[in-house]
């Protein structure tokens, strides 16, 4: 019998300290865990998951996502683009496909993730200023980034 009490008040201690342990964890601990912080910068990782030189349907695709059937033509704009420019208030800010903001690392929820051809670029819609660009026909991520800044 008084080994049942003994075992009884380590049980209770127990589920004291677990008690105690939750009722005093910050309330957003669990989301913020889940959930990794917003980016305002293109990664190594988001050149990464495009694929690169392949054929669709016969035809060469310089750039895209190959398991998805989706090629990305050069466009004229891209070659004008540097991060800080603003956009033209004629060009049109429409995000990116949704594979392409699936598949890319979560970005800061003020900008938008924007494809101009075989580019992306992170744009703040209310400025239409150009946070971040990168070239995803470059050969590797040193050369995707404008003037070869990389950041991470």
């Amino acid at each position: 019998m008084q080994t049942l009490k003994v075992e009884l008040a380590i049980a209770g201690v127990a589920m004291f300290a677990l008690g105690a342990f939750v009722a005093t964890r910050p309330t957003d601990a669990e989301a913020a865990s889940a959930e990794p912080p917003a980016v305002r910068a293109f990664s190594e990782r988001d050149f990464a998951v495009f694929d690169r030189g392949f054929l669709l349907d016969d035809t060469p695709c310089a750039v895209g996502f190959e398991r998805h059937m989706i090629c990305f033509a050069p466009s004229p704009l891209e070659a004008e683009m540097r991060p800080g420019m603003t956009v033209a208030p004629d060009v049109p800010l429409v995000a990116a496909e949704f594979r392409v903001i699936v598949e890319t690392d979560l970005k800061d929820q003020s900008l938008r993730t924007v494809r101009f051809g075989q580019s992306l670029a992170l744009v703040d819609p209310e400025t239409r200023e150009i946070v971040d660009l990168i070239r995803l026909s470059a050969p590797d991520y040193a050369s995707a980034r404008p003037d070869g800044l990389t950041k991470s």
